[in-house]
């Protein structure tokens, strides 16, 4: 950060001192194009044609997305490739539990990748092409993507713990020609046969056209002949000619990605996104706002239905060194973690807030059990970090010099709006700044013509207010430039974006708070609050594992409730008083606004598979306008539980019986 600042200064003649400052121009209207063109020579993007300006005019219009770097030409595999040590370490590969390590240098990455391009030319792939993948966090999905995008096709990629319906979700509304897929996995210990899971969901994907083959893990023809349109990887690969890798250069925003929405309240949305914009903003989020240096170690633990896996690959482009976990965090224990960050001796750990408060609810102590010296950085994301977790990190868990980073962007983003630099200290209920150039500012939800209130201390809609690269094309399929739009700019119009967080901006430290997702905000009677609020006060109970909070505006209700839901740990008793006693300190240590009307116990909070706790389908659940089914919940069997509530007087006057033996 400290080497860009002296780059921008000496290269435009400025005198720039404070992050702030360096903040400031690069969001300004008339600077910003100065701040993207520097900041393209800087990260050495690897054009064969550079840019001649940062984006073409736009009339601060962020709807159509603006196109960045007009006239630039590149390929985002061979930016990663761009002058790496042949026998350098890319990819450490680490299996669930295991501390035994399979190392994948430069040199044999450009040789699978060259062998993967080969083979899917052969069968046809090409720019502009969708390749999909139902796959584990391997070595192999880096190797396929680097190889579609070697091409100039589309990558798609899909955790392969969904179940049916939520992979023909994705993998129909996107018509790839190939589909790679595991044929089992091993999750907490246990193998699961994905078999029956996959042909399944190829009988109406083979039905496609554009589908060539499914490629399947399994070395076993008689196994790929069960799947229609099956083959095995050593068939896949035996179409290969002996081409060399070719690199097609292509416009900056070439389309790259389709990531995808959590699909909690229907269909996923198929999210395009192009191979500079995101390569661009995840190379700045690592190297200036966290600092990841080439030949660092980094580990995102990840699975590759979350954009932090397009972190992961992009990472490459750093320079750094990649670590690809496939399995469970927690087993076989929260604890094991820690363990192969000092055994691989990891500089830049990123994780997830729930992680991290589930390794402090542990008592374990990693910086007193482990040799962590080589660690920098830990960045955690996904949700907001409860500030006890934070205080934890540095009294107890993790050795003192390690700079703690939390971060929040999106999917829709693929990088981040809010985050860390090392020019700032850190407060542990905030976030430290807003990312360089990303215009972030408070937006009054309730005035239309947009109006900042970033400086009343008061809570509002994150919003963007100038263009930045990694917005999306479009959404992909039918219909899709009207839903991106909708999803984005239909609040406060084309100039402003929406990402749907509620937040507050300090008006001491300029830190941001993250207060929950705005489409989720808590409003009983006009006060609008985020149920992280809820939560930081939650935490303050040992007795309490974990919780859910929404509010529940029925058809037939004058006014919303604040419900709230209670995780208790193993012998804890269910008592009137403990809720009382949690009442009490809610309005204690926030106001009696704040406290929520019925608070129950349940027998377990629903996550995605990405660990993201999801408050809007319980909301959606306890409003009567969701049915409790839903195929990206980690957890499912737990979504009964709260069906009903939507009777929550009937709930009430039942008390907190044994939900299962009633259903």
């Amino acid at each position: 950060m400290a080497k860009f600042k002296d780059y921008a200064n000496k290269r435009y003649a400025l005198s720039l001192k404070t992050y702030p400052e360096l903040h400031a121009w690069s969001v300004h209207p008339d600077t910003a194009g100065d701040f993207w063109m520097a900041l393209f020579d800087f990260l050495d993007m690897g054009p064969t044609t550079p840019p001649t300006s940062a984006f073409e005019p736009h009339d601060g219009n962020m709807y159509p997305s603006p196109k960045f770097f007009p006239g630039a030409k590149m390929n985002f595999t061979g930016s990663i490739f761009l002058n790496r040590d042949p026998n350098g370490r890319a990819i450490l590969e680490v299996e669930e539990a295991s501390l035994e390590i399979s190392v994948i240098t430069w040199a044999e990455l450009y040789d699978k990748v060259e062998k993967t391009a080969d083979a899917m030319r052969s069968l046809g792939v090409q720019t502009g092409d969708r390749v999909g993948a139902v796959i584990s966090n391997t070595a192999q999905p880096i190797i396929l993507c680097l190889a579609a995008l070697s091409i100039g096709a589309i990558w798609s990629s899909i955790s392969p713990d969904f179940g049916v319906q939520g992979i023909l979700d994705r993998l129909v509304q996107t018509k790839p020609k190939l589909v790679f897929s595991d044929t089992s996995v091993v999750y907490n210990g246990r193998k699961r046969d994905l078999m029956p899971t996959v042909q399944t969901w190829a009988k109406t994907i083979s039905k496609g056209e554009e589908l060539v083959h499914i490629v399947l893990t399994s070395s076993d023809p008689k196994e790929a002949a069960l799947v229609e349109k099956g083959i095995t990887y050593p068939e896949f690969y035996s179409k290969g000619i002996g081409r060399k890798l070719v690199f097609e250069q292509l416009p900056f925003s070439q389309p790259a990605f389709i990531f995808y929405s959590s699909g909690t309240t229907g269909a996923p949305k198929c999210i395009l996104h192009t191979a500079g914009g995101v390569l661009l903003q995840i190379k700045k989020d690592y190297m200036l706002q966290i600092g990841l240096r080439p030949g660092d170690l980094i580990f995102q633990y990840t699975t590759t239905a979350w954009i932090m896996w397009a972190f992961v690959l992009s990472a490459l482009g750093t320079g750094a060194s990649i670590v690809v976990y496939s399995g469970s965090p927690l087993y076989p224990d929260v604890g094991f973690l820690p363990k192969l960050l000092a055994k691989l001796k990891v500089n830049v750990f990123g994780t997830s807030a729930k992680y991290l408060t589930d390794l402090m609810d542990s008592n374990k102590i990693p910086r007193a059990d482990h040799d962590l010296s080589a660690l920098r950085k830990v960045t955690s994301t996904g949700s907001v970090l409860p500030p006890d977790v934070a205080e934890w990190f540095y009294a107890k868990g993790f050795p003192p010099n390690v700079q703690l980073i939390s971060a929040s962007g999106g999917t829709d983003c693929s990088c981040a709006f809010v985050g860390g630099t090392p020019l700032l200290p850190l407060h542990a209920d905030e976030i430290m700044c807003k990312v360089l150039g990303m215009a972030v500012d408070v937006y009054d939800p309730n005035n239309p013509s947009g109006l900042s209130i970033a400086h009343s201390n008061e809570p509002g809609e994150l919003v963007v207010t100038q263009p930045f690269p990694s917005q999306p094309l479009s959404f992909w399929g039918p219909g899709g430039d009207a839903k991106y739009k909708d999803s984005y700019f239909s609040m406060f119009g084309p100039k402003v974006w929406v990402q749907g967080d509620l937040v507050r901006i300090s008006t001491t430290t300029g830190g941001i708070m993250m207060l929950g997702r705005s489409d989720g905000v808590l409003n009983p009677s006009g006060v609008r609050f985020g149920s992280a609020e809820i939560y930081s006060v939650v935490r303050l109970f040992p007795s309490i594992v974990d919780s859910v909070c929404v509010g529940q505006r029925r058809p037939h209700d004058r006014d919303e409730s604040v419900l709230l839901f209670l995780k208790l740990a193993p012998g804890a008793k269910r008592t009137q008083s403990l809720k009382d006693q949690l009442k009490a300190e809610i309005g204690k240590q926030l106001s009696r606004r704040h406290v929520p009307r019925y608070v129950f116990y349940v027998d377990d909070i629903p996550y995605s598979h990405v660990g993201k706790k999801l408050e809007i389908l319980v909301k959606n659940i306890v409003c009567g306008r969701a049915d409790g089914k839903s195929s990206v919940v980690a957890n499912p069997e737990c979504l009964r539980d709260y069906a009903r509530f939507f009777d929550v007087e009937e709930a009430e006057r039942a008390g907190d019986v044994d939900v299962t033996a009633k259903l």
